[in-house]
């Protein structure tokens, strides 16, 4: 009688066991989170993750054309935008390895027309844009010229006659300027142009096929229409000659390629090791501070593992490529919108390819201690508020944003993966910290 009884509850479990639904594997759960990001007969994208050589997700999503009905393909072309500068500056980086060029000579050395203010300038400081040259991107004439026809000398003209906006190697400053000059640099040091170096020396050894230097006129077959979102809603982007950004920003491109784009970044096939690791190694200022950018690469860190990453914004598109050069992942999410933002899309991906998923399910907590004002360095303070039963934090002179706090004790900033934790420092005081993935950690006293 024991026994079957005993037999009876086996059968039990094992029929509830089988009942319950298995639980979703990393390649479902990686597709549920991006599945969640596109939405149906609108503009979409391609995402992209590789975890060491085994492909997790690629998929497609939403339309290539809008107008026409067109479905995205997991090999549709997009423009990378500021991504491009990565492939620029390995560019440089095989000039350099030829002997052609030295990361820290002058660009004046390379192009004496230049005036004397920009031409002292180091390779170097405009690879890390750490050289003071303003940004072309907010120039206004330059911004009323994106639908003309230019090229990499004609471009200098916007900005080589400016001054500087601070002595070159003493600050870190984000200038699309730079990456135009580097392009004359290219085709002064090579005699080639931008498109036909960067092809023999990059893309047609490392088989990157579907990568281009962006063209209106090209057939280029598969190619992604751009997008944006106006007053009546969706129309197409705004047009912009992609001749304007150059190496700053003017490839097309495809998942699969920036794959094989990657995987070469594991070896010598362009570079030395050593002169590769110079990309990804940040840059040092005159004053001993260090800026986690490398050689169009930002450096970073996704839920404590280091990274090698960066965004690109341009009329219609948008994109994200994110490594984790330690798990050897990858991650790359391509849009053909500018209201498709994938970065923080591509962190998460990112964080659950490398096994340290975020946690972002909310949870009630009493926080009434934490509540009060806060200082931060250089005079900066950020309010922690309740109201109606929601946390907020609140940067003084700015709008108060809601907190979401979850398990890990966290609390994340809404619609952000930045986050503040609590804790009270050695004497007991309350302390505040703002961890911000761009910007870092900074700290705040109650």
């Amino acid at each position: 009688m024991i026994r079957l009884l005993c037999l009876g509850l086996i059968a039990l479990t094992s029929a509830a066991a089988a009942a319950r639904p298995a639980a979703p594997t990393l390649d479902q759960q990686l597709e549920q989170r991006a599945d969640r990001f596109f939405a149906d007969s609108q503009p979409g994208g391609v995402v992209l993750v590789r975890r060491g050589d085994e492909i997790l997700l690629r998929k497609a999503y939403g339309l290539a054309d809008v107008e026409n009905g067109v479905p995205m393909r997991a090999d549709s072309v997009f423009r990378l935008a500021s991504i491009s500068k990565q492939l620029t500056a390995m560019a440089v980086l095989t000039l350099v390895h030829a002997g052609t060029l030295d990361l820290d000579q002058s660009v004046g050395s390379v192009d004496p027309s230049l005036p004397e203010a920009v031409g002292k300038i180091s390779l170097r400081q405009l690879l890390t844009h750490s050289s003071g040259i303003t940004n072309i991107s907010e120039i206004e004439a330059s911004r009323a010229a994106r639908r003309n026809e230019a090229s990499a000398e004609e471009l200098l003209g916007f900005f080589k006659d400016l001054p500087l906006e601070f002595e070159p190697g003493s600050r870190f400053s984000y200038s699309n300027s730079n990456y135009i000059l580097l392009t004359r640099v290219i085709e002064l040091a090579s005699g080639k142009s931008y498109p036909e170096y960067l092809g023999a020396a990059v893309l047609k050894p490392l088989g990157m096929k579907n990568t281009r230097y962006g063209s209106h006129l090209d057939l280029v077959p598969r190619r992604a229409q751009g997008y944006q979102q106006g007053e009546a809603g969706l129309q197409n982007a705004d047009f912009i000659s992609m001749s304007q950004p150059q190496g700053a920003g003017g490839l097309l491109t495809t998942v699969d390629d920036l794959a094989r784009w990657d995987a070469a970044l594991y070896t010598e096939a362009l570079v030395p090791a050593a002169l590769r690791d110079q990309a990804f190694s940040k840059v040092q200022l005159s004053d001993g501070s260090a800026m986690p950018y490398g050689f169009g690469w930002l450096l970073s860190a996704v839920q404590g593992l280091p990274s090698q990453e960066h965004s690109g914004f341009i009329n219609g598109f948008q994109s994200q490529l994110i490594r984790l050069p330690e798990q050897r992942v990858l991650v790359t999410v391509l849009t053909n919108s500018e209201a498709l933002y994938p970065g923080d899309l591509a962190v998460e991906l990112t964080a659950m390819a490398g096994g340290r998923a975020f946690d972002l399910d909310p949870i009630e907590v009493d926080a009434s201690a934490w509540l009060g004002r806060y200082r931060f360095d250089q005079g900066v303070e950020r309010e922690i508020l309740s109201h109606e039963g929601r946390l907020y934090s609140q940067r003084i002179g700015a709008n108060p944003i809601a907190l979401i706090p979850t398990a890990d004790r966290r609390f994340y900033l809404e619609g952000s993966l930045n986050f503040l934790t609590f804790k009270r420092d050695a004497k007991g005081q309350l302390q505040v910290t703002l961890h911000d993935r761009m910007m870092g950690d900074s700290v705040g006293q109650r």
